[in-house]
């Protein structure tokens, strides 16, 4: 065959990530196995395999696949000889010039037969450009794993997104009823003739600014449910009924201990864009062994075989039966640069074939870089808050005491639980990104795509692998 025959690109990636790993992170080989079910929330892992069923996205790449698949066939077929077969039938009644008595004659003509035609595959045309369509159903399969990790990733980081939104409205409920216990202590001082009227207003402002904050977290709460409820494809209403169900049962899921990272090159093994991009440069290349078989002669055996007679039962007779056999040959000796410039055309895009694989290798290791970044910087913001938080949660308690006792004063408490509740506001936030980011760990380490794993029928597409010869 002529043209370059498909090779696998090589690739420069580093030995190891330059970002230092920080506690939660090893450098163990990247466990391919389902992620999301080490969350510990039966609700994720429920909603993620709604998710692998109904998602419209799946559905579509499935159809591509079936769809890459038949263009294979397509393909296929011009390997092998096309046979057709034809029937006719005339029926002539005319006047007759004779002086015959009978003055009308009847012509009848039938015939049935087969036309043959095959194009001999001499410089690997067919098979180049069914080497070039199975590279591309093995394409589509990797951009279906692709949305595969992708859906899951979204489902994981919407639900994340919800329980963590839940966990602010609990923080800031928790407290406006401590606020509103503090302007009771508030107006019974002032009655006493402890404080002034003044304090009294600054309770009641700061209670009221709290409770303002409410009605935007609903609204996030529901935009996020809506949104979870499009990549399940199920109405939200249901759905939302069922986080308000079970909001004290599940929080903010907590991602595992450790996450195993491996090495760079584990993730141009493992990540589907590689792996589709390496399978688009593959049918780019198979595509120029087509564009340079078209500049070589094309044989081509014709025939063309059958019956005819006048009489429809004498149609299938020995003496009736004729046909011709031919050969055919095509070579292009002048076409005005046409054909070489479909040449240079397939070798560009093969190029920017190759061109847009390294892209996306390097892409990915700054997707892991970063997500390797935003965990860590996540984690130890979790820590310093959940410190930061509890101090505090106890110099309130301690300052809300020591006013009851008339020790304190109510300025330093309001201060003090306008602290506390910035802080808990902002845990219950970065709670939410410590499980979002560990997500995104996992998607950019390439997720988990394995076939058993999901429901896209995709195993057969593989079939087509090595049928090109």
């Amino acid at each position: 065959m002529v043209g370059p025959d498909p090779t696998t690109p090589t690739s420069v990636s580093p030995d190891a990530w330059h970002e230092e790993l920080v506690e939660g992170v090893s450098r163990e080989r990247v466990d391919p196995g389902a992620w999301w079910k080490r969350f510990d929330d039966p609700m994720l892992v429920e909603l993620i395999a709604i998710a692998e069923q109904k998602n419209l996205d799946l559905r579509t790449a499935a159809s591509r696949i079936r769809e890459a698949r038949s263009l294979y066939g397509i393909a296929a077929a011009d390997l092998y000889p096309q046979i057709s077969a034809a029937g006719e039938a005339d029926f002539v009644r005319g006047s007759r010039l004779s002086s015959d008595s009978s003055g009308t004659e009847r012509d009848n003509f039938y015939s049935a037969g087969l036309d043959f035609g095959w194009e001999i595959d001499l410089w690997g045309k067919v098979r180049r450009s069914m080497q070039s369509a199975e590279f591309n159903v093995l394409a589509e399969i990797e951009y279906s794993r692709d949305i595969l990790i992708t859906v899951r990733a979204e489902v994981a980081r919407s639900y994340v997104e919800g329980r963590s939104l839940q966990g602010q409205m609990k923080a800031l409920q928790s407290i406006i009823e401590a606020q509103a216990e503090t302007l009771s202590l508030a107006r019974k001082q002032y009655r006493q003739g402890v404080v002034t009227d003044f304090s009294v207003l600054q309770a009641e402002a700061q209670l009221q600014a709290a409770q303002a904050k409410l009605p935007s977290l609903q609204y996030e709460l529901a935009t996020t449910i809506n949104r979870l409820s499009v990549l399940i494809a199920e109405p939200a209403g249901p759905l939302s009924a069922r986080f308000a169900a079970s909001a004290e049962e599940f929080g903010v899921p907590q991602p595992p201990i450790s996450i195993a990272v491996g090495i760079p090159a584990d993730v141009i093994r493992r990540r589907p864009d590689i792996r589709a991009a390496e399978r688009k440069l593959g049918a780019a290349a198979a595509n120029i062994g087509v564009a340079e078989a078209a500049l070589f002669p094309s044989l081509k055996l014709t025939g063309q075989g059958g019956y005819s007679s006048t009489e429809f039962n004498e149609l299938i007779t020995p003496g009736n039966l004729g046909g011709l056999l031919g050969v055919q040959i095509n070579w292009p000796l002048f076409t005005a640069g046409r054909l070489r410039s479909v040449v240079d055309v397939r070798n560009e895009q093969a190029l920017q074939a190759l061109l847009s694989y390294e892209s996306t290798v390097l892409n990915a290791i700054a997707d892991v870089e970063t997500a390797l970044v935003a965990y860590g910087s996540s984690l130890q913001e979790q820590s310093r808050l959940g410190e930061s938080a509890s101090t505090f949660d106890r110099a309130t308690a301690l300052a809300t005491e020591r006013l009851s006792q008339g020790v304190s004063d109510l300025e330093s408490l309001l201060n003090l639980e306008r602290e506390l509740l910035a802080v808990q506001q902002q845990l219950a936030v970065v709670n939410g990104q410590v499980a979002s980011n560990a997500v995104g760990l996992y998607k950019a380490l390439g997720g988990s795509w394995n076939i058993e794993e999901n429901t896209l029928d995709v195993t057969a597409a593989a079939g087509t692998a090595g049928d090109a010869g």
